[in-house]
């Protein structure tokens, strides 16, 4: 069941959906502004040119007609540009929601599963590429973990028949002990556990970083 409510959630981004919407909202309306002024401007042209005669009656008449008409059918016309802007901003904004928690595992030192999009999805380029960075990283990461155990169990086996351990040799074990927390902070994230958000990282923290490393 939830992965169903998850399926039909089709408002995931707000600021970027929102704004499409309304964007689409404001387009549609001067669309149907431009229909009412094309149809009752002739109209009331009309009304002001004839006399209290026949004329009148059937000017009026075709009008409250339209009148009655026009607004459910305008009203219909926003709906749809409403419900289809939200779904068709999904297929933007979903892929992106995604991609960015993705990035953020991957800054954080793990390793996301592949991510996939849906058939009708745009940034199909994007999530491929992420994929291939996601890849690529993890694979020499694990290439310099196997080289780390490899060096310090050789390290351990000329620690042991030396017998005692110089300077130099205690720094190199040091920093090959080092080597190895550090591989180890990167994770790997398991294909069927579900993905956690991560916190975006604050503006100013991220701009002292920045000046820091200027």
């Amino acid at each position: 069941m939830r992965l169903r409510i998850q399926r039909w959630r089709y408002v995931v981004d707000w600021k970027l959906q929102g704004s499409l919407i309304l964007h689409g909202l404001t387009y549609g309306g001067m669309v149907l502004l431009a229909v009412g002024l094309g149809i009752f401007l002739p109209l009331l042209w009309d009304l002001g040119s004839v006399g209290l005669s026949g004329g009148f009656e059937e000017q009026a008449i075709v009008m409250l007609y339209l009148h009655e008409r026009f607004w459910p059918l305008a009203s219909l016309c926003l709906v749809i540009v409403v419900l289809g802007a939200i779904r068709y901003s999904h297929r933007v904004a979903g892929p992106m929601v995604r991609y960015k928690r993705h990035l953020r595992l991957l800054a954080n030192g793990k390793f996301p599963p592949s991510l996939r999009t849906r058939r009708n999805d745009f940034m199909k380029a994007e999530v491929s590429c992420l994929n291939q960075a996601v890849l690529g990283v993890s694979e020499r990461v694990d290439a310099i973990r196997r080289a780390q155990i490899e060096l310090d169990s050789k390290l351990g086996a000329c620690v042991a028949a030396s017998g005692d351990m110089t300077g130099e040799l205690t720094a190199v074990v040091t920093a090959c002990a080092e080597l190895g927390r550090a591989v180890g902070t990167f994770q790997q994230v398991p294909g069927g556990v579900e993905v956690e958000s991560v916190a975006e990282p604050v503006a100013e923290l991220v701009l002292v970083g920045q000046a820091e490393s200027v």
